[in-house]
């Protein structure tokens, strides 16, 4: 259960004779300090004895503690005292005192720095342990049941050729991009892939950027073994090493015609916190970077030929009615105002967003840098936000829809599915079949057919097994997988806008969400159907599902036929779409699940970091990603009902720990090290690792840094809108009546500004309005028809409901102040995330009193980089 399997020969020297020196030094301390009380015991004056354990104090600090800024000026003031009678009796005993206090603190700083040390080397120990058992030749890996079934599933799909008709394919996509329009759009993506390909042969592809910029993608990524990510971290610092590589590389792409992996390749299976295995490739790493890289090229093409596809003019239909030229005429009248498109409207927010979510899988350069579809979240060099970002974003934009369209009077359907096991299933047939009929070349498509019909082999398996040969899917988590799905969804993507009246595909990779009208999601999903009958997939019928929100003021569900709609609820993670309320609620069932997954996991840590670490990832970061982020749509509620989920999470994870995972590992961290419990404080284990602590995750605090800024209740903001808009249709009415008794507000989207009688006789009597003139003000209904294209302030509601909210400004405390200034630290108070504050805030009393100052621990005595390691590696989860 270690986190790294490999651990740095010199590395481990050096922190071993680092924590060696730190145990001299704490022995020697505590002689020294013993000695000076002995020594002063006998002094009965207390100027005197408090002058020399202020020397002895200072003494005592040169061991390579800091000093303490409280007792800097304390010398001073007992030389004032050998003269002034004012200076009491009581008050040198408080001088005493203080430094006493300060002679314990460096005591208690000592204590936690060889505590720190002996948690390290029972990381250090378990993952040793770990890698003994791993290489054990009598070690036989069980795995679990689901282990074998879905390995079994992975086999029969990837193992077993599906041929799909390319002929029909290929005449499927003729009729998907028959429009004029589409037709002359696709040619000019054909051009541009022509172009590259006869272009790529001049290049020369590897030097020290090139090869820089694909290791860093590489390492965020989820498909390297750990020790090929600590051999490619060394590579990416040592530029000789990078020139060698880059003339290998030079040399293979020369000779792509007959390049090809030499072996069969690897197969390591590997469980994600989601309960699914993935199953991952174990190759040669000059072959991993040479098709890393090449992927990376082509899924750059690709996203920038369709996104030149798209912006073509009349390509892509519009989601929504456009106004009329008759009805923008009459708004031009009776509202004086030619606006077709509110640039803060709801819809140039969907437009905008639609356009960034659009073959988001796709990297838009080389350069870019994001974790795997399946990671938690972004990371300290990341220029992309992470899938989970851009998920939790479309989740919020699905519940704001639904509040605003009920609101409006407008029942919502929604539909969401994936495919069942995308990447094994997708067939080879399928792929060339599209890749060509986007331009890409027989050389090419000879190429990708030897990255994909290679020899397999599993990790496990006796070394004598066969290897057999991939007939189906694609090498998971790499450009080149992205690129050829990509260049296949994306032809569903423009089917359902171009056969479903404009309706938006909102897809990640492969799962596909949609809403609106009954009517449109229905046709779209019978598109949904026929792309995947075609194209040789299935969708998953797990993750499928549909809901019908009835607006609240009507009586009665939609008449569109349920049967054109899938079975099953709408899910994410651990939510799901209640259909009465309208509201994303966590489903407890599925937490359940993974609270008993949780429970094993934690169980088979061995070490208190490991267990920290797992904590940190499963018990903290997978439930909340899971449970959804909080936002201004899903109301306090959501927070309060996230609250009270991982108060159960504690509770039946630690039924005999009254204080959760805080008392449980005090316990064990008493249990092994012999440290009384109460000297253990609960702020040391959620304290910073930057400031010495274990860094452990409070999920409470996390959520309750944003509980106070949410919106309580999301759909007073719509219904504070529909007023504010019938009174802004009031004025309008009065403008326009010449009633100048309404003034005009900045609020009104559609309101001339300056506004005098004389202006509307001249307006409402142009010529061109003759035939209207005679009409009265235009209703409510007609006034209201295009606000989601042409009112500012429903798009400043909208942007309201997506948005997440403030975190919690807390200020520092007098005393937190004080110490962030004397002790000078590099980072400032104002440098700490909100989290932070909050947890230094909630314990500063107590850890200020015991250890002297805001830093547990010198970061001097630390093993700073074997920490650093632990940080940077992958976490093993248990099989």
């Amino acid at each position: 259960m270690a986190s790294t399997d490999i651990l740095s020969q010199t590395l481990s020297s050096i922190t071993t004779i680092k924590l060696e020196q730190l145990q001299k030094q704490k022995e020697a301390y505590k002689t020294k300090k013993r000695a000076l009380h002995e020594d002063v015991a006998a002094e009965r004056d207390t100027a005197k004895r408090t002058r020399k354990l202020l020397k002895g104090y200072e003494e005592l600090r040169s061991l390579g503690l800091q000093n303490s800024p409280t007792l800097s000026s304390l010398d001073e003031f007992l030389d004032q005292a050998e003269y002034d009678p004012s200076v009491s009796e009581p008050l040198l005993k408080e001088y005493e005192a203080e430094v006493r206090h300060y002679m314990d603190a460096l005591t208690n700083r000592y204590e936690f720095a060889s505590l720190y040390g002996k948690l390290v080397e029972e990381w250090i120990a378990s993952g040793s342990s770990d890698a003994d058992a791993a290489d054990g030749s009598d070690v036989v890996v069980v795995g679990r049941e689901e282990m074998h079934q879905q390995r079994a599933t992975w086999e029969a799909y990837v193992f077993e050729a599906k041929e799909t008709d390319g002929t029909a394919i290929k005449a499927y996509l003729d009729d998907v991009f028959s429009s004029k329009e589409a037709k002359r759009a696709l040619d000019d993506v054909r051009k541009s892939f022509e172009s590259w390909q006869k272009e790529w042969k001049n290049r020369v592809h590897f030097d020290e950027s090139t090869l820089e910029a694909a290791i860093a993608g590489m390492l965020r990524s989820d498909i390297l073994t750990e020790e090929k990510r600590t051999t490619l971290r060394d590579f990416k610092t040592n530029k000789v090493v990078l020139a060698e590589i880059a003339d290998v590389l030079n040399m293979r792409m020369s000779a792509i015609a007959t390049w090809t992996w030499g072996a069969p390749l690897v197969v390591e299976q590997r469980r994600n916190l989601n309960g699914r295995y993935r199953f991952y490739t174990d190759e040669d790493l000059l072959h991993s970077i040479f098709v890393y890289y090449v992927g990376l090229q082509w899924a750059v093409q690709l996203r920038g030929a369709l996104m030149g596809f798209i912006e073509r003019e009349g390509v892509w239909k519009p989601d929504t009615k456009l106004i009329s030229k008759a009805d923008a005429r009459r708004r031009h009248f009776f509202l004086d105002t030619t606006t077709l498109l509110h640039p803060k409207s709801v819809q140039a927010a969907r437009d905008s967003h639609f356009r960034r979510i659009l073959l988001d899988q796709l990297p838009t350069s080389v350069d870019e840098v994001r974790g795997s579809y399946g990671s938690l979240g972004d990371e300290e060099g990341d220029n992309k936000p992470s899938h989970v970002a851009v998920v939790q974003d479309l989740l919020h934009r699905l519940q704001t829809e639904i509040i605003m369209r009920t609101k409006l009077g407008s029942d919502v359907t929604v539909i969401r599915s994936d495919f069942k096991w995308f990447g094994p299933s997708l067939p080879h047939s399928t792929i060339f079949a599209v890749v060509e009929y986007f331009g890409v070349q027989a050389e090419w498509i000879d190429f990708f057919r030897r990255v994909l019909e290679t020899d397999l082999k599993f990790k496990q398996d006796p070394p004598d097994t066969a290897a057999r040969t991939r007939k189906r899917g694609t090498l998971i988590s790499t450009p080149l997988a992205d690129f050829f799905s990509e260049s296949i969804l994306f032809c569903l993507d423009y089917a359902v806008n171009q056969q479903a009246s404009g309706t938006r595909l909102y897809r990640l990779h492969d799962d596909m969400w949609l809403w609106g009208s009954s009517d449109a999601c229905g046709k779209a999903w019978s598109i949904v159907t026929r792309f995947a009958d075609i194209m040789g997939l299935e969708l998953n019928a797990d993750k499928t599902g549909s809901a019908l929100i009835v607006a609240k003021k009507n009586t009665a569900a939609s008449t569109a036929s349920s049967g054109s709609l899938p079975q099953g609820d709408v899910k994410w993670g651990f939510l799901k779409l209640d259909p009465a309320t309208g509201r994303f609620l966590i489903d407890q069932e599925e937490v359940d699940k993974h609270v008993n997954e949780l429970r094993r996991q934690l169980s088979a840590c061995r070490s208190v970091l490991d267990y920290i670490q797992a904590w940190n990832i499963y018990g903290h970061r997978f439930f909340s990603n899971n449970f959804g982020r909080p936002a201004h749509c899903y109301g306090r509620a959501h927070i309060d009902s996230m609250l009270a989920t991982f108060k159960r999470i504690q509770t039946a994870l630690f039924p005999d720990h009254p204080g959760g995972v805080v008392e449980y590992l005090k316990r064990t961290i008493s249990s092994r090290f012999g440290i009384p419990i109460s000297d253990i404080p609960d702020g040391y284990l959620y304290w910073p690792s930057s400031m010495g602590g274990l860094g452990l995750q409070n999920p409470f605090v996390f959520l309750l840094v944003n509980r106070r800024e949410v919106t309580e209740d999301p759909e007073k903001l719509m219904d504070e809108y529909l007023e504010a808009e019938e009174l802004a249709y009031a004025r309008a009415k009065a403008r326009f009546e010449g009633d100048l008794s309404f003034s005009s507000s900045d609020e009104d989207d559609a309101a001339p500004r300056n506004y005098t009688t004389l202006d509307a006789d001249t307006w409402r009597n142009k010529p061109e309005f003759a035939d209207l003139q005679s009409e009265p003000f235009m209703s409510l209904a007609e006034y209201t028809r295009y606000r989601e294209r042409t009112v500012g302030r429903l798009g400043d509601v909208y942007r309201k409901l997506i948005g997440e909210p403030e975190e919690t400004l807390l200020e520092p405390s007098g005393e937190i102040a004080a110490v962030f200034v004397a002790q000078k630290r590099l980072v400032k108070w104002d440098e700490l995330s909100p989290y932070e504050k909050w947890v230094v805030q909630l314990y500063h009393k107590d850890m200020i009193g015991r250890f002297g100052g805001i830093d547990v621990v010198d970061q001097g005595l630390l093993p700073a980089g074997l920490i650093g390691m632990l940080r940077q590696s992958r976490f093993r989860w248990q099989e």
